[in-house]
């Protein structure tokens, strides 16, 4: 954000923002309003009239935290996902699902209907599809998963490990929020849908350790095939465990 040319204005990356008497757009928000959002419809306000709790980056959307600097790390693993899928193989599975996902979280900004939001989940849950749409993403889990596997990964910097657990913690849920659209599998509601929705999107999740060269619970690069699909198999039945625990399955 730069200062502008005229007293008590700065200039956002999409939009002009006054900062006497109150904060707000002097030129409407890029972002069309959806159906549910109220703040949407005032196309002049800023981080949904609480700049306090909210910040808007670049003008286009609201990010559900007060550090600036943790809405750079959520689209940081948003990057990585992108990433990792551009270094697989076109042909692949892998390839294959991870597109999906990014196709669906696409960029920031870019008013797909898909939000990713800060917020603080229970112990090594990094990240939370709490719809279709919307996902809960927790950057400090991510920190702490990265640093159980760094003697695992020696060669990479502990901030690329965090992006790298951060990108496969947002295609997993991703996929999930893929599955929720899909009339054949939908809002899990048993053992068998739940159990085949997180099979998908263990799956999903190791296309990002393929592809940045990751090795973690589910993955080391130059495991055997047979290995990996026990361990995502293992993964996909605690998981499934967990949610007929909590929803009476």
């Amino acid at each position: 954000m730069g200062k502008g040319a005229w007293a008590g204005l700065f200039m956002a990356v999409a939009v002009s923002v006054s900062t006497i008497a109150q904060a707000h757009f002097l030129s409407v928000d890029p972002k069309p309003p959806k159906a549910g959002d109220v703040f949407g419809f005032n196309r002049y306000d800023y981080a949904n009239n609480n700049p306090v709790i909210n910040i808007d980056p670049d003008g286009r959307y609201a990010c559900g935290s007060d550090s600036k600097a943790t809405c750079t790390q959520i689209n940081g693993f948003v990057n990585t996902l992108h990433t990792a899928m551009g270094n697989l193989d076109p042909k692949s599975a892998a390839y294959s699902k991870l597109s999906a996902v990014s196709a669906h979280i696409g960029t920031l900004g870019d008013n797909n209907g898909v939000t990713l939001t800060a917020g603080s989940l229970g112990k090594n849950i990094i990240a939370q599809a709490n719809s279709a749409t919307m996902m809960t993403v927790d950057v400090k889990q991510a920190g702490s998963a990265a640093a159980m596997f760094k003697q695992y990964n020696p060669g990479m910097s502990s901030s690329k490990l965090t992006r790298a657990f951060g990108a496969e913690a947002v295609a997993h849920e991703g996929q999930h929020q893929l599955d929720f659209q899909n009339p054949a599998i939908g809002y899990p509601t048993d053992r068998s849908t739940e159990h085949t929705t997180e099979m998908n999107a263990y799956r999903t999740e190791i296309g990002v350790a393929q592809g940045l060269g990751v090795s973690n619970d589910l993955y080391a690069p130059g495991a055997s095939a047979q290995d990996i699909n026990a361990r995502v198999n293992n993964a996909a039945n605690t998981s499934t465990q967990y949610f007929c625990q909590s929803n009476g399955c």
